[in-house]
């Protein structure tokens, strides 16, 4: 005859079990994570040597950022210019001045913050709070206008102190603009 479980018995048998079934399924997940990242990172890898259709994925994004693809690839060495500068939206097209952010920060600039101007501009402007700071971002702003005025406080969501350069974005260099 066999002898019949007590509750305690039971309950631990059952902990066990759920114990091992819950350890199972975070080792699935861990495994999924790790090979997952993996994969991501090759691709990267397979992208940054412009092979293979990652590489277009990465041209296809980049657009998003730069006017045309082929300046992601013409791109000068990165330079650190060491000038703090604030670059502002002054359009209706979300996400322009963080566009603009990465733009710069692709050709060398380190200390860039993104925010929003208060009025809607149809010509890009460069503020120069630090006298010789940026003379440089004409060539990369085109068109815009240097500014000898001061940007007031209440145009923008951004903290003016510390920096040496504002650029307020307009419709001109919409970057992310359907066309």
């Amino acid at each position: 005859m066999k002898k019949k479980p007590s509750a305690t018995g039971i309950f631990f048998s059952m902990f066990l079990r759920a114990v091992v079934v819950i350890l199972g399924i975070v080792i699935a997940c861990l495994v999924f994570a790790l090979v997952r990242s993996l994969l991501h990172n090759k691709g990267k890898e397979t992208a940054s040597t412009g092979s293979g259709a990652a590489a277009a994925t990465e041209i296809q994004q980049d657009e998003l950022l730069t006017a045309s693809p082929t300046e992601a690839t013409t791109e000068a060495p990165k330079v650190d210019y060491g000038i703090k500068i604030a670059v502002l939206n002054g359009t209706q097209t979300p996400g322009l001045a963080g566009a603009w952010k990465e733009k710069l920060a692709g050709v060398g600039y380190t200390s860039v913050e993104a925010g929003n101007y208060m009025s809607e501009i149809s010509k890009s402007k460069i503020f120069v709070l630090k006298e010789g700071a940026g003379s440089e971002l004409t060539e990369v702003l085109p068109g815009a206008t240097v500014e000898k005025e001061a940007i007031k406080k209440d145009d923008t969501d951004v903290d003016l102190s510390d920096l040496d350069v504002v650029l307020v974005v307009g419709t001109d260099n919409d970057i992310l603009a359907s066309n």
